[in-house]
């Protein structure tokens, strides 16, 4: 296995200029010091790119992007997994009707506020809390999804882990899905 981030060997003062002004257009991740960073989708597109090309290099056959946010395709020999196409097609096969949570690491990335999509018979509840802030953020979250009677819930970020799914699980008495594992399980498929 091979790791090489998008931001690897960039500072955080160099990465002020990547700050997103849109809410939309923001990707949470942390640096390898652990410091959680937002930076703007469209300006970190290339250094995947980049890190996709050098690993493509290095005879990589499997890439798996560890981010559940949309992105455009890449060029690659490797096979690139997505992990946004997963955890869309697991939720699509999962649910169709009824009340759905998904959960984002920002609330830059719903709105600015929760808030709540219909789509015919399926409404989905938009939320966020950061998996890198403190656990206390995790437990207010569980106790606002508590409240609002959801069927399935998605933790819609890769830095979301088993203990966060926990603490919502108990929360809410509801069934989670923790991104990083349902792709975890996938990856394990293409590999055997």
């Amino acid at each position: 296995m091979v790791e090489a981030g998008a931001l690897d060997g960039l500072t955080l003062e160099e990465l002020s200029g990547m700050r997103p002004a849109r809410g939309n257009d923001v990707l949470v991740t942390r640096m390898r010091d652990g410091t959680e960073v937002k930076v703007t989708h469209d300006l970190v597109c290339p250094l995947i790119q980049e890190r996709i090309t050098e690993l493509d290099d290095r005879g990589v056959g499997i890439i798996l992007l560890l981010c559940t946010g949309k992105f455009p395709k890449f060029e690659a020999k490797s096979l690139i997994v997505t992990p946004s196409e997963i955890v869309r097609g697991c939720t699509a096969a999962t649910i169709r009707e009824g009340r759905l949570g998904m959960i984002y690491p920002s609330i830059q990335q719903v709105g600015g506020k929760p808030a709540e999509r219909q789509d015919g018979n399926l409404v989905t509840y938009l939320d966020a809390a950061s998996p890198y802030e403190p656990m206390k953020e995790i437990e207010k979250l569980g106790d606002r999804l508590a409240k609002r009677d959801l069927d399935l819930i998605v933790l819609n970020c890769m830095g979301f882990s088993h203990e966060h799914k926990r603490v919502v699980k108990e929360k809410t008495g509801k069934t989670v899905i923790q991104s990083s594992s349902l792709v975890g399980r996938v990856l394990k498929e293409l590999v055997s």
